[in-house]
């Protein structure tokens, strides 16, 4: 099936837009992903952490960061809304998934340093935008420490065994 017109209204606006896809950092040391779950879902686990630690605080989440990115001449306010105007697509699988998975490449693609993970389980390409695109994309990444490249390397062991529960988290002091 081929995407629908939303989903390609993203992808080109991202294409034409250097300047905006230049925004979709987290600054040096202060990227946070996360995926699956732990207790409960693993962005709400980082949530609780930022709320309950303030060192945590200056670390941030890609609808963090997509919510500081204000659109000027487009139908929605920032690009977190315009994101989450795909989840209710479908099929999902072709493309939310697709829109996010393109946002996170960038967000992975322009992290520095340290990067900061809550993974825990059910963790698997098809539905996972942490597997099918974030570990292969930060592996490509020449500005990450080599600590957060070492856990990588793990995660994507995991990944390519299809081993879902993870389960191993990292944030740097």
């Amino acid at each position: 099936m081929a995407l629908l017109a939303e989903t390609r209204e993203l992808l080109s606006f991202l294409r034409r837009n250097p300047s905006v896809r230049d925004q979709i950092a987290a600054g040096p040391n202060a990227t946070i992903l996360y995926s699956g779950k732990i207790i409960k879902a693993a962005w709400r686990e980082v949530e609780e952490l930022k709320l309950t630690n303030p060192s945590l605080r200056q670390r941030k989440t890609l609808p963090e960061v997509l919510r500081a990115i204000n659109l000027v001449g487009q139908r929605f306010p920032n690009l977190l809304d315009w994101a989450q105007s795909l989840d209710s697509l479908v099929p999902w699988n072709e493309n939310g998934f697709i829109g996010w998975r393109a946002l996170s490449g960038i967000f992975a693609s322009n992290a520095v340093g340290s990067v900061s993970f809550v993974v825990g389980s059910g963790i698997n390409r098809a539905e996972k935008v942490f597997a099918a695109t974030e570990v292969s994309v930060l592996l490509r990444n020449p500005n990450i420490d080599s600590t957060t490249r070492d856990l990588l390397e793990y995660y994507d062991r995991c990944v390519k065994e299809r081993r879902a529960d993870i389960g191993v988290s990292f944030i740097p002091a």
